[in-house]
């Protein structure tokens, strides 16, 4: 292998531009959906079972709820005796106005507190629900009111149109089968009988009103007649034959007619020879009969203003008349409405005794149960999903870290850290050994590119990410394949391989870099061929000044002539020096990431700081992922067949 020198990743950060990396796409995906729901499936399930279980409880311990039901039919008018359309106008608008007037009528207040007084009824015809029990300890007063049990009563009546038809069922739901029947039925037939009230008091009051315009009009008829007889009598006005008359026109008329039989007299007298002396005296009679005609036309002249008068007074009392005739005529059929007894509502059934409750339903009640369950299951876990900000996605890590994934690694069923930590070899066609095989792979295209020596440095952001347990297993991949390694336990502060490993701490790397003893005898064989590894130690005070010191460096340069990698698993990044300082001494910087756990902005925090500082990671490896597809590899991706 080359000889190390100081031209490694960690000190040429601006040898390679950040890779760019596609957006993440805000497409709707159905199947990230599904796989966030199966991945939040505990949740989803919980919620629905406790949903469940307060529903069962709830349904057991509640008062149970009796309906019953008498049905009612509303016609739009009612038969008529006689027309009396004038007491109610015709109501030109939606005829369903009408049913909805009639189905709040039905639950007015006055309607339901005169049920009460009729029945006598108590609260104990209501069921009490939780908060209304409370609600009656806290207001006993006003809980026990009539008006509160009207409005109790109000709640638990259900008005309910039968679909194509004029009948109407009036549901009450009750504490008690036989109660809630009565008060169903009384309902009805109260109302049946306030509507019956009010026709009779509208024509009560029609017949009230009418009686005291007939006897205004009477007054006023008489006194319209009174006047016109004084006039006529005063004027000498005579009406004969339904025409009026008065002295002067029958004076006219007579002498009219005598002048017409004077001239036609003294004619005759003209002719007859014989009768030369009785013409004068023909004459002077007509000339007579003649001078008094127009001294009585001239009379009659001087009443025309009075006739005028007269003819005023006349069609007064026709008006007044016809008022009086009118109303009369009113009168009378109003007297004939009041007497008929007929109704638009009839009860057609009368309500039962119910033979089971109506509720609770433990049946419905489960099933509304398990899809209110469903959906808070649903909300609840998209919820998490959206507040979760841990590794989702391979390509919105790489697009938030600007770095690639160099791989993933399974999570593994095994528990124990020493046999995990030996996964590669003791199971090597697991798909962890695989992944592990994967990663080498890559890093050896890797350490190709960088042209430097063979220093991977596996770190992580914060600790329990893996790190070691990746350390331990990329070492022996390495090894399997022939290559010579060198696995050292970098973490002065809490190292752990001695513990994987099993090995017996011996010279250790704190006591070298103290100067206790040489770089002889340092590294150890482990039980893994070609591997050997270097303990950390007893943990010093000044871990950050250790590794600083000269003879770390001067330690790979040897140990970079006599092996073919040199794998370093050091402490996590965030808080600690040490991190920055092996990152500049290595060729490749490995950032471990615990798939599920690991809080993006971790991670950037962590990259943020070796960057700062001048180091430079060179790639992230997922590590115990439990979901591959839903990271973006597809649900077969650890599914091949095994050799």
């Amino acid at each position: 292998m080359p000889t190390m020198n100081h031209n490694t990743p960690g000190h040429s950060a601006g040898k390679h531009a950040f890779p760019e990396f596609a957006k993440a796409q805000d497409n709707l995906d159905l199947r990230e959906f599904w796989r966030t729901l199966k991945r939040q499936k505990k949740t989803v399930f919980g919620l629905i079972g406790v949903t469940l279980l307060l529903t069962l409880v709830f349904t057991l311990l509640s008062s149970p709820l009796y309906r019953a039901t008498a049905t009612l039919q509303v016609e739009r008018e009612t038969t008529k005796v006689i027309d009396t359309n004038f007491l109610s106008p015709g109501d030109i608008r939606d005829t369903r106005d009408f049913y909805q007037t009639q189905f709040e009528l039905i639950k007015s207040q006055a309607l339901i507190e005169r049920v009460i007084d009729q029945l006598q009824l108590t609260d104990e015809i209501i069921r009490k629900s939780l908060l209304g029990k409370i609600k009656a300890l806290l207001m006993p007063e006003q809980a026990n009111s009539k008006s509160a049990l009207a409005g109790a009563i109000i709640e638990n009546l259900d008005i309910e149109p039968i679909k194509n038809s004029r009948l109407v069922a009036v549901h009450f739901d009750g504490s008690n089968p036989e109660k809630s029947a009565d008060v169903a039925n009384a309902i009805v037939d109260t109302f049946v009988k306030m509507n019956l009230e009010r026709r009779f008091q509208v024509t009560g009051e029609a017949q009230e009103f009418l009686q005291t315009r007939i006897k205004e009009a009477k007054i006023k008829l008489q006194e319209t007649e009174k006047a016109l007889n004084e006039y006529a009598r005063e004027k000498g006005i005579i009406k004969l034959d339904d025409k009026e008359s008065t002295t002067s026109s029958h004076t006219i008329m007579r002498l009219s007619e005598e002048l017409v039989k004077a001239e036609s007299e003294a004619i005759i007298i003209e002719t007859d020879a014989t009768r030369r002396g009785e013409l004068d005296s023909a004459r002077k009679r007509a000339e007579l009969l003649r001078d008094a005609l127009s001294k009585e036309e001239a009379k009659a002249l001087s009443l025309q203003d009075s006739r005028v008068t007269y003819n005023t007074l006349e069609r007064e009392v026709a008006t007044n008349q016809a008022l009086y005739q009118g109303l009369l005529q009113r009168l009378k059929e109003i007297n004939v409405a009041g007497g008929a007894d007929n109704n638009n509502l009839i009860m057609i059934d009368k309500a039962q005794p119910p033979l089971k409750k109506h509720k609770p339903n433990l049946s419905t009640n489960l099933a509304f149960a398990s899809l209110l369950g469903l959906l808070l299951g649903i909300a609840t876990a998209f919820m998490r999903e959206f507040m979760d900000d841990s590794v989702k996605d391979i390509n919105d890590l790489e697009r938030q870290t600007h770095l690639p994934v160099l791989g993933i690694v399974p999570a593994a069923r095994e528990s124990d850290p020493k046999k995990l930590a030996q996964l590669v070899l003791n199971s090597p066609k697991s798909t962890l050994a695989e992944s592990f095989r994967s990663l080498r792979t890559t890093l050896r295209f890797k350490l190709r590119e960088e042209q430097g020596s063979a220093i991977v440095f596996i770190t992580s952001a914060r600790a329990n990410e893996g790190k070691t347990t990746v350390a331990m297993n990329l070492a022996s991949a390495f090894a399997h394949a022939g290559n010579k390694v060198l696995l050292i336990d970098a973490d002065l502060r809490n190292p752990t391989l001695h513990k994987l490993i099993g090995s017996r701490e011996q010279r250790g790397l704190v006591r070298y870099l103290s100067g206790e003893h040489s770089m002889e005898g340092l590294a150890q064989a482990s039980n893994v061929p070609n591997l050997d590894v270097i303990m950390a130690g007893t943990p010093p005070h000044d871990p950050s000044e250790l590794l600083a010191n000269p003879k770390m460096e001067a330690m790979l340069q040897a140990a970079a002539k006599n092996y073919d990698i040199i794998i370093m698993d050091g402490p996590p990044i965030l808080g600690l020096a040490d991190a920055m300082i092996l990152s500049s001494l290595a060729t490749l910087t490995i950032l471990t990431v615990h798939a599920s756990e690991t809080r993006i902005p971790t991670v950037v925090n962590a990259i943020k700081r070796l960057r700062e500082s001048g180091a430079r990671v060179s790639g992230l490896l997922l590590n115990q992922v439990k979901d591959a597809e839903r990271l973006g590899y597809g649900e077969d991706y650890y599914h091949y067949p095994s050799r």
